[in-house]
């Protein structure tokens, strides 16, 4: 489940007309296809993709850029747009209710693991890894996470871990985040990534659900309560350089600075997959090899 319905506020006019993960990246991409990307790379090929704010672009991105996958193997990118399916009276109000509403769509697919993803990080990763940890500690839940500098933390939501890298306390941007034991200038952040087996899931969406006091988000209300009451594990990918562009500025800074494309900033743009992308933004698709998500 790619979580796509975010408006982004912070990209100031970038998203006056289209969702986040919409926004144009690198020339020829759109940010979600670097999530998208992921998961095609990772043999992810079932993925649905929950939107709602000016969601237009991105579903004609979708429809024009994405249509390679094959039905007939059970491959297929299915948008979820928020049609009030539980409550006629609310729209997704949260990223846990984005998934909570589409709970009938996901069980049809009959999946024995759900992978949550957001649609508007930039960043490179094999989520097989993610997947195999999560089943060789029997954790109910695993969430990735990466290093990140102690001033920036406050902007993720912040672990910290014990030796078998369980999850002992979890604060969703903190106002004074935690550092790493022997790293007092690092901190462990939620990259937004999450992975459980679907029952789990299931049951965990619709105790929130139930919760009147709950604000209907992962990061606030789903995962802290995990952490407190069942087995919740951190996997870190302390070598991927992951960027969910908070703010207008990262966006432009790597745009603007070839140098820093060939640098660590960028350092996931390796030789690619062949994917379909869409050339002149929307106008024509092709195939084509190109520098986006691929593994060696």
């Amino acid at each position: 489940m790619v979580l796509a319905g975010g408006r982004g506020s912070r990209l100031a006019a970038l998203t006056d007309w289209r969702a986040k993960p919409a926004v144009p990246f690198g020339g020829k991409f759109r940010i979600i296809d670097f999530t998208l990307s992921n998961c095609v790379n990772s043999g992810v090929r079932r993925i649905g993709v929950a939107t709602q704010y000016k969601s237009q672009s991105l579903i004609r991105h979708l429809h024009l850029a994405w249509r390679f996958l094959d039905g007939r193997m059970g491959e297929f990118i299915e948008i979820m747009s928020a049609q009030q399916q539980v409550d006629e009276s609310f729209w997704y109000r949260g990223s846990a209710d984005a998934v909570y509403q589409n709970l009938r769509e996901i069980s049809h697919a009959k999946p024995d693991y759900v992978l949550v993803l957001s649609g508007d990080h930039i960043y490179r990763m094999d989520y097989g890894h993610l997947l195999a940890a999560n089943v060789e500690r029997e954790a109910d839940l695993t969430v990735a996470c990466v290093q990140v500098p102690l001033h920036e933390a406050g902007s993720f939501g912040v672990m910290s871990v014990d030796v078998d890298h369980r999850i002992q306390a979890f604060a969703e941007k903190p106002a004074h985040p935690q550092p790493m034991p022997g790293h007092p200038d690092v901190a462990l952040a939620s990259m937004g990534v999450y992975v459980s087996n679907t029952r789990f899931l299931f049951e965990q969406l619709q105790r929130d659900a139930d919760d009147p006091n709950s604000s209907r988000d992962f990061g606030k209300d789903v995962i802290p309560y995990c952490v407190e009451h069942h087995r919740s594990h951190a996997h870190n990918f302390a070598d991927v350089a992951h960027h969910p562009l908070e703010t207008h500025q990262p966006v432009f800074r790597i745009e603007r600075d070839p140098a820093r494309r060939h640098g660590r900033d960028v350092r996931f743009i390796k030789t690619w997959h062949p994917i379909v992308r869409c050339k002149h933004m929307n106008d024509v698709v092709e195939q084509a090899q190109v520098p986006v998500v691929g593994f060696h």
